[in-house]
């Protein structure tokens, strides 16, 4: 009996989390699998971006009952992009945050964006992550950027 109610609990859990999934309007979760085992929800599949594979994370996470969340799920580009334009754009990006300054700068290597640089405030650091993080192709994002407020520059 204890077993029925355990893989009851874990259909209803899984079913919850691709209810979830589908609503989000920031996942195309139509290659997404989900499965679930004692609160541990394991995402598999595929998704065009990596700001997609972070939304279903976060989707999956808020689920009542999900305990934690494994993602297996791999960012496959519908175009190949290459890193020259990957980086054109996340420079683009990066320009149009008024709040960040110039001083940033994107490296990019196999559509991993590396952020490097100097900023005062941690909002600045973290927009220019969430920036370089929606740009499409980008599969990774290692924020460097340094945080140095101008009392300690003195």
């Amino acid at each position: 009996m204890t077993v029925t109610t355990l893989e009851e609990t874990d259909v209803r859990l899984r079913d919850a989390v691709l209810r979830e999934l589908d609503w989000d309007p920031e996942i195309d979760a139509s290659a997404i699998g989900v499965a679930a085992r004692d609160g541990v929800v394991t995402l598999t599949g595929y998704v065009d971006t990596y700001s997609g594979k972070l939304a279903a994370e976060r989707t999956a996470q808020r689920v009542q009952g999900v305990r934690a969340v494994g993602s297996d799920i791999e960012v496959r580009l519908k175009p190949k992009r290459t890193d020259v334009d990957i980086a054109k754009d996340a420079a683009h990006a990066l320009r149009l945050l008024n709040m960040v300054p110039g001083g940033i700068q994107a490296i990019v290597h196999d559509g991993y964006v590396t952020l490097t640089g100097e900023v005062e405030w941690l909002f600045q650091k973290l927009d220019a992550e969430h920036a370089a993080r929606h740009v499409e192709g980008v599969h990774g994002v290692l924020n460097r950027i340094r945080i140095a407020p101008r009392a300690a520059r003195a």
